[in-house]
């Protein structure tokens, strides 16, 4: 389905409310993980932490996506922009661990609905020729707040210390929801056609009927792998950091140099796409990125950290705009909210079992077997998603 331009705001202002709540969500990450060794938490509650933020999702996700192809993105946005503002408030008031495990419910389940909500909506007022377009310059958006995030968080920790940290994380959410205020008569306060139609001529049975089509399943696949690595990373890096001895702020920096890295190739985007398939940027970086993971145990001077950090975040960031271009233009009418919310299912229960799971694993083994099996995960994605790439591709004619 694709809307009216006067209908909704221009690209810009929805990218902005992006932002906001992404800075929030991804630099909470960073504030929480650090405020949790402060307090002497283990390997595996910081696992357990960094998995709350996904888990609700894992499980709401595509039930979500449906409703949204149903009435609009109108409300979840609402209502996942006051969950951000609530879950970052929480460890501002009651500052102790306890509070870390609402709060990265909420702020997980919040930025989840407003980011399958914005997914949908950028793709539904795009037209063909723009869609790889917008979705770059959402993605461009999410690299200026990946940037901002950690590198800023990390010296008001330095300088300030953890309260102020979330106080300032709330004040951006409430600037988000501030924004969206403003914004929501103009936006769609009710689903398109496409998706009630998908209801009622039967076109929709269960979610997983999606996953017969061999270029989803591929997207899926991929898609899942390089969201764990983005994640992984953010994980990994003030546990690793730590341990070497690098400082809040240093740690912000290598958060930072990957942020940075993810702006840079965005940038370059257009110019990229016209000489690569979107499915060879997506290889090529499930590939690069492998190569990064193997070479990061190796690594423990600062400014080697922040040029693999670089390295790592100019391969994962190629590939979302790619990813949510095909995922979009493959997925059945009517129901491309339900793919995202599928998409966005895969990506966090993938963000529930490996923290998990490598918060035990470094408990018992150390970290090295963290950095290799991420990257015999890529790998192991990169061949699949080549294999089938081309069996999705239209026979010559």
């Amino acid at each position: 389905m694709s809307l009216p331009h006067a209908a909704v705001p221009p690209i810009t202002w929805l990218i902005a409310l992006t932002v906001c709540n992404h800075v929030a969500f991804n630099a909470s990450r960073v504030v929480v993980s650090l405020f949790a060794i402060s307090l002497k938490a283990s390997t595996i509650t910081l696992g357990v932490l960094m998995s709350l933020y996904a888990v609700l999702p894992m499980l709401l996700a595509i039930r979500a996506g449906k409703r949204i192809d149903e009435i609009g993105p109108r409300k979840p946005m609402t209502a996942g922009s006051l969950m951000v503002v609530a879950g970052t408030l929480l460890p501002a008031l009651w500052h102790d661990l306890g509070a870390l495990y609402l709060s990265c419910a909420l702020i997980g389940v919040g930025f989840m609905l407003v980011q399958v909500a914005m997914q949908l909506l950028i793709g539904q007022v795009s037209t063909n020729e723009t869609r790889l377009r917008n979705y770059t310059w959402h993605a461009l958006g999410l690299s200026v707040s990946g940037t901002l995030g950690p590198v800023a968080m990390g010296y008001v920790i330095e300088h300030a210390g953890f309260r102020p940290a979330f106080m300032v994380l709330v004040a951006v959410a409430l600037v988000g929801q501030a924004g969206l205020q403003w914004l929501r008569p103009r936006l769609p306060a009710q689903g398109g056609n496409a998706g009630r139609i998908a209801i009622e001529d039967g076109s929709r049975h269960s979610t997983l009927d999606l996953l017969q089509h061999a270029e989803l399943r591929a997207v899926f696949i991929a898609s899942a792998v390089l969201s764990a690595a983005w994640d992984l990373h953010a994980f990994l890096i003030p546990i690793q950091g730590s341990r070497i001895g690098l400082s809040p702020s240093s740690i912000g920096w290598v958060l930072g140099a990957f942020a940075i890295a993810t702006f840079a190739i965005r940038v370059a985007m257009p110019a990229v796409s016209r000489r690569l398939s979107e499915w060879k940027i997506i290889r090529s970086a499930l590939l690069v990125g492998a190569l990064a993971y193997l070479a990061y145990p190796l690594v423990t001077q600062f400014w080697l950290m922040c040029g693999l950090a670089f390295v790592l975040g100019l391969a994962l960031g190629s590939a979302q705009p790619n990813v949510m271009n095909i995922l979009h233009t493959a997925s059945p009418h009517g129901r491309a909210g339900e793919a995202l919310g599928l998409r966005s299912a895969v990506l966090n229960t993938s963000q529930v079992v490996w923290p998990l799971t490598f918060g035990v694993v470094g408990t018992a083994l150390g970290m090295l077997p963290i950095f290799l099996s991420m990257a015999g995960a890529m790998g192991a994605a990169g061949y699949y998603s080549r294999r089938q790439g081309r069996k999705a591709l239209p026979p010559p004619v």
